[in-house]
């Protein structure tokens, strides 16, 4: 057993460790980037349905009401002190054909995506079309239990929709914006890491077998 384990490359072992981890979170994202994006306009108006794992991306024409917001502080357990909440995120509901799903939005289009929510309905009332641009390139995934609790209770507090309406929207969607350019990197990264690692380790093992096959024939 001493033998096996001088043989293994901590580092080669490390560097695989590392290669494996960036491609497990980096690879599906990845997958859909190389997908045919569907624009957003064409999902909005029902040309084209979405599925979770496609890729969506152009200017979003409509937007209504935000349905949740993700707010992060940091806590010191030293003095107990806690820093001011600070609005992170905010989920809206996205016109999408004859239903609707959910749309995420970080921090730094908030302001584009309030200015959009206003001239929408503003429209539906008669005004403009909107002119707020908010483009974003961006995955679909099904909803997590949480955000869909609170999705279907805005369907049915604010849109009057009824339960067996809500149902009949089937899996609830969330589109969230993702940076594909950053994820291909990663995914580039974690190969050539493991790559690396599985080279130096198949090195380090070599050396070693040969250098205990030496001490045997000397013996």
């Amino acid at each position: 057993m001493s033998s096996f384990f001088r043989k293994i490359s901590r580092g080669g072992l490390i560097l695989a460790a590392i290669g494996v981890f960036l491609l497990v979170t980096s690879v599906p994202d990845t997958l859909v980037s190389f997908k045919e994006a569907k624009n957003f306009e064409d999902v909005m108006m029902g040309d084209v349905e979405i599925a979770a794992g496609d890729h969506v991306e152009g200017q979003v024409p409509f937007l209504l009401d935000t349905f949740a917001i993700e707010q992060t502080w940091t806590e010191n357990t030293s003095n107990n002190s806690v820093t001011p909440k600070k609005t992170s995120r905010r989920f809206y509901v996205m016109p999408c054909g004859d239903g609707f799903a959910g749309l995420s939005v970080g921090s730094t289009s908030a302001s584009a995506a309030n200015d959009l929510v206003d001239q929408t309905y503003g429209y539906f009332n008669g005004g403009a079309a909107p002119t707020a641009e908010l483009i974003l390139d961006c995955r679909v995934s099904e909803m997590n239990e949480e955000l869909a609790g609170m999705f279907r209770d805005e369907m049915r507090d604010y849109y009057e929709l009824t339960d067996q309406e809500i149902e009949s929207l089937g899996t609830l969607l969330m589109v969230e914006p993702r940076s594909f350019t950053t994820v291909r990197i990663f995914s580039g990264a974690g190969a050539g890491f493991v790559l690396l690692g599985l080279l130096l380790l198949v090195l380090r093992w070599r050396k070693v077998s040969a250098v205990e096959r030496a001490r045997q024939e000397a013996l």
